[in-house]
């Protein structure tokens, strides 16, 4: 039943409670001018060996039943209403953060292709026609007895170019690869996640605890961890501002199942709890960890920085 009948009978049943006392009033004043007790008490007196003078005893507690019965009725009936009524108001705000996600989703595909187009024009280009320029001169130099216009030193140039292209390559591919989860160990690839983003970031402190115990983890799984650490780690590097951060993967067992436990902490400079509901990086982490059916957390810590936590059930 939608909402809105359900607020429409809360309606009618207050009408109808104004109208049901109004009737009850009426009737009052109506027995009061018969004097409507003392004309059934002398009508009962007559059949007093079959105990028809209690009726009214009867009938009393029946409404009294009823009525309980009615009350009870409408207190679960609110309950359920303000269930149903915070149900849809989390509908609608997971409605509105998942097409704000997908809004931000599609902007960041936009401004990567932008962006790798302009490297391969911009830089690898760049460097291609630089080689292709010191490739010609190659011809010319033969003749020419100018240490700086020999074979030697457009050789040089050639194989500082290609291997400029080489890493920039290398970096545009690391960029576009898929979660290497189905080629390697799940553990290994978040280990050299964690490697090479610590290269790129030798300032920040690493604590890292990571169990080997990927053979618990389906590929759905597998890709979910390594995507979620690879979100809070790009979070870190570009919000935090820290100088220390912790990174713990386990499985645990909850209540009879067993689960993985990702714990991040850092020590940067927090969030403001407002703006956290439409963070697109915490909201792609958390509808990452509810593809799985498992539950996110994230708050303030004590002193500064945050800590992110995930459960995800796994099969033993």
């Amino acid at each position: 039943m939608k909402i809105k009948e359900f607020w429409k009978i809360r309606q009618d049943s207050k009408r109808d409670a104004v109208v049901i006392t109004l009737v009850i009033t009426m009737i009052y004043f109506v027995i009061l001018w018969v004097n409507l007790a003392e004309t059934l008490a002398n009508w009962f007196a007559q059949y007093e060996e079959i105990q028809l003078d209690e009726i009214p005893f009867l009938l009393l507690l029946m409404a009294l039943g009823m009525a309980w019965f009615s009350r009870r009725r409408m207190v679960e009936l609110n309950k359920e209403i303000h269930l149903r009524v915070s149900a849809e108001e989390k509908i609608m705000q997971l409605l509105v953060q998942n097409k704000a996600l997908t809004r931000h989703v599609l902007k960041i595909q936009e401004a990567e292709r932008l962006h790798l187009a302009r490297d391969l024009h911009d830089d690898i280009g760049q460097y291609l026609l630089a080689i292709r320029l010191d490739a010609s001169a190659l011809n010319l130099s033969t003749k020419d007895k100018n240490p700086q216009t020999s074979t030697a030193f457009y050789a040089k140039r050639i194989l500082s170019n290609a291997a400029h292209i080489q890493e920039m390559t290398r970096t545009l591919m690391r960029r576009l690869r898929p979660a290497p989860t189905s080629s390697q160990d799940c553990t290994t690839a978040i280990s050299i996640l964690i490697k090479e983003w610590h290269e790129q970031h030798p300032q920040i402190h690493l604590d890292i605890n990571v169990e080997s115990c990927s053979s618990l983890f389906t590929e759905q799984i597998n890709i979910t961890i390594y995507r979620f650490i690879q979100e809070a780690l790009t979070n870190i590097s570009k919000h935090a501002d820290a100088k220390n951060v912790s990174i713990a993967l386990k499985s645990i067992t909850h209540d009879g199942e067993q689960q993985l436990c990702i714990e991040i902490i850092d020590d940067g400079v927090g969030f403001n709890a407002g703006e956290t509901s439409y963070g697109m990086g915490m909201i792609g982490m958390r509808e990452r960890i509810d593809a799985v059916n498992g539950t996110f957390n994230v708050k303030n810590n004590t002193e500064k920085g945050i800590t992110i936590n995930a459960k995800i059930p796994i099969q033993a």
